[in-house]
């Protein structure tokens, strides 16, 4: 029988799961110091239970494209899959928020995706890290991710970090396993805010459908 339909979710209560972090637009040059990205598997914040994947970057390039990848498999080969996803995040900035270039909430789009390739930043334009898949830009969506909301949580008071649950539509998008019956599922954050943001990944789920 066919894999008809498969979900993946990921609690990240031990590990990162598989899951791994990446940057880009940004120069491929870019300065540490001051960009300062990093990422890695910790508790949540105090007033959260459990742990997730912390990821931060201070958008020094107006544009900076912050996200997860992992491979998933187990899939039917070469094959056309509808896609959904839901994504928990424990965030710390309020609504209605000012900021440099935009609101450090509404201006720090939350994407969700998947790829045949591996997503990965590739040497672009100006001398900057340019994703290898369609991810649109900022507010928009392209072939291979869409937008699933932002950061602004309305149950922030003060500095302190709350869960925010967003989801995608049904069947959002789709993707082309490879000839193994394996693909690539991405989240991200696709920044208008320049400023520092720092999130962190509670649970990502995704359902994989295939078509008719």
């Amino acid at each position: 029988m066919p894999v008809r339909l498969m979900e993946f979710v990921f609690t990240f209560g031990s590990d990162a799961e598989g899951w791994a972090a990446g940057f880009a637009d940004l120069p491929v040059d870019y300065d540490q110091a001051i960009y300062e990205l990093g990422s890695e598997h910790r508790a949540l914040p105090d007033g959260l239970e459990g742990s997730g994947i912390y990821i931060q970057g201070h958008n020094r390039s107006d544009d900076l494209f912050m996200y997860l990848k992992t491979q998933i498999e187990g899939l039917e080969p070469s094959a056309i899959y509808t896609v959904s996803a839901s994504i928990d995040l424990a965030t710390n900035v309020p609504l209605a928020m000012v900021g440099i270039g935009g609101s450090p909430g509404e201006s720090v789009f939350v994407k969700a995706g998947a790829s045949t390739v591996e997503p990965a930043g590739a040497t672009g334009s100006n001398n900057h890290w340019r994703m290898n898949i369609d991810k649109g830009n900022q507010s928009r969506g392209g072939s291979a991710m869409k937008v699933i909301g932002d950061v602004a949580n309305p149950d922030v008071v003060g500095d302190e970090y709350r869960i925010k649950t967003l989801a995608s539509r049904p069947d959002f998008l789709s993707v082309e396993t490879d000839s193994e019956g394996r693909a690539w599922l991405i989240v991200g954050t696709d920044s208008g805010f320049e400023g520092l943001t720092r999130l962190y990944y509670d649970q990502i789920s995704f359902t994989l459908t295939l078509s008719d």
